[in-house]
């Protein structure tokens, strides 16, 4: 595709800040007939895939580098050093610049929903699909805010955006799922776009992430009774059901050397050559990579220990396709040996030298194994127990994994007779095994109300060393700290989030997380 979310042609107008939720529409600032055109309205759509390019990195850091799964090198003054060590304050440069992203991309997607969708200069089949599009894009966002802060502010058009209070995870949940659903009756088949726009949005990504959210949401809503529940894991697994136009790639690498390939449902477009992620670059593969073939030097972010690597089973073609410890570069005729393994989803092996500089690979966020692994847990939910079908969709990621053939039993499929939790804990360790570096760790034990005990647990295990800090994880850590700048403008509407620096009980109760890992509500914060 033509990048769609790096456009240098975007007009200047469209890249406003919302640091201050003072969400000014991108078109309030050209003439009253804007968009005018198709081309107009294309501008304002692409404008609101940009803000996904720069936070690649950010993504990582606060939900990869907050888990048990990594550590890293970074400078001991860095917003990153302090998110891996657990030292988060509302100050911190990831915690802002994220929330920033995230509350820009909704902006420029409510642009796109206020301005287009009334307009007469667009062509009707194109409206239909542009603001399907931004639906899409504000769901995505939305999606994470809410994982990551709990309560936000819903602003679903943009003169809302001054003195906004925090709505209820609940209503936000229920805007993402009708911006969802809305999506997917908008939005083509990734088939029927053309060559040019691969990477755009699909019906099959709003399915898939319809899937993810009500699953999700069934897990972690704060006022669900159990009907509900079981309502929001029903439709978890029917929209999974609807996800048709992808497969599996049969070499699990080719996941991140094939551009928007077959198990490719949303990534995010980054650009060959470009060396940060302000010009469109994927600074994670320079995170993972930086500081090339030095084993006295290691890179920003790296698996905590070698067990991660040791543990996995030699057959299971992920091991060496989400960890380095030996690499082949093609362009010298070398072989580098790491002591401490690196993640190798983003080397680019066919040049590996050159790999932390070209930074083009696509940043995976959802791809057709996660939707196989979404059914079999919500199956798995909605029942109190695995069936066929549950373990049919765990069995064909695992059986990828072997070289098997997709569709026929093997040894390597789960044994038959689990109960919910011996298959819950398998759906927990299979998620590790395919999607580790791929930003799932944090938000998925948040959502299993495992994040205090897993991270201690791997200290005292011995898959981190003690000096990462990852052991003075507090119940705080379940959500981060509403950004100081935020709060600086709108005190009232952005209440701090408990345990952290201004936090009000009268908002936020005494422990809001105490039943989530009741062995630990009596610590202090």
């Amino acid at each position: 595709m033509r990048k769609i979310i790096l456009l240098s042609i975007i007009l200047s107008v469209a890249f406003i800040s919302c640091s201050d939720l003072d969400l000014a529409p991108v078109g309030q600032l050209a003439d009253g007939n804007f968009p005018a055109s198709d081309g107009d309205a294309l501008t304002l759509v692409n404008a609101a895939y940009q803000p996904n390019v720069g936070i690649s990195t950010g993504l990582g850091y606060l939900i990869d580098l907050t888990s048990e799964e990594e550590v890293n090198a970074e400078n001991v003054n860095s917003g990153g050093y302090y998110l891996g060590i657990l030292s988060i304050d509302p100050t911190n440069s990831y915690v802002n610049s994220v929330w920033n992203a995230l509350y820009n991309g909704i902006t420029r997607a409510n642009d796109v929903v206020d301005k287009v969708e009334p307009s007469p200069n667009v062509s009707s089949d194109l409206k239909k699909r542009i603001v399907g599009e931004a639906k899409f894009l504000r769901a995505y966002y939305y999606f994470y805010l809410v994982q990551l802060w709990g309560d936000v502010p819903l602003v679903l058009h943009n003169i809302d955006g001054s003195n906004t209070t925090r709505a209820a995870v609940d209503d936000v949940y229920a805007q993402i799922v009708r911006d969802l659903e809305d999506a997917a009756e908008s939005l083509p088949r990734v088939n029927e776009y053309a060559a040019a726009d691969k990477g755009r949005a699909t019906k099959g990504a709003a399915y898939a992430y319809l899937s993810k959210v009500y699953l999700v949401w069934g897990q972690t809503s704060p006022t669900a009774d159990a009907a509900t529940q079981r309502n929001y894991f029903s439709e978890s697994v029917k929209y999974a059901d609807l996800v048709t136009d992808y497969e599996l790639q049969e070499d699990f690498l080719d996941n991140w050397t094939i551009p928007n390939g077959k198990e490719s449902i949303f990534a995010t477009q980054h650009i060959k050559g470009q060396a940060s992620a302000s010009d469109g670059g994927n600074h994670l593969v320079h995170c993972s990579f930086a500081n090339g073939f030095s084993n006295t030097s290691l890179p920003h972010v790296f698996p905590s220990t070698n067990r991660w690597y040791d543990d996995f089973d030699d057959r299971d073609q992920r091991k060496k396709g989400t960890y380095a410890k030996e690499l082949y570069d093609p362009t010298g005729d070398s072989v580098f040996v790491f002591e401490r393994i690196r993640y190798r989803k983003y080397i680019d092996t066919t040049d590996v030298v050159s790999s932390a500089n070209t930074r083009d690979i696509n940043r995976t966020i959802i791809r057709y194994a996660e939707v196989l692994l979404l059914k079999a847990e919500a199956i798995n939910e909605l029942n109190g127990a695995p069936n066929a079908e549950a373990y049919e969709a765990i069995n064909q990621v695992r059986r990828r994994a072997f070289r098997h053939p997709l569709t026929v039993p093997s040894a390597d499929d789960l044994p038959a007779g689990l109960d919910y939790e011996g298959f819950k804990t398998k759906i927990q360790q299979e998620r590790v095994l395919e999607l580790t570096y791929e930003q799932n760790r944090k938000t998925d034990l948040i959502r299993w109300r495992i994040y205090l005990k897993t991270l201690r647990d791997a200290v005292s295990n011995g898959y981190v060393d003690p000096g990462y800090g990852k052991q003075n994880v507090k119940l705080k850590h379940y959500r981060f700290p509403i950004p100081k700048t935020q709060r600086d403008i709108n005190p009232d509407g952005l209440w701090q989030n408990w345990g952290y620096d201004g936090y009000d009980e009268s908002k936020t109760g005494i422990n809001p997380y105490a039943a989530h890992e009741p062995q630990y509500a009596g610590e202090t914060i």
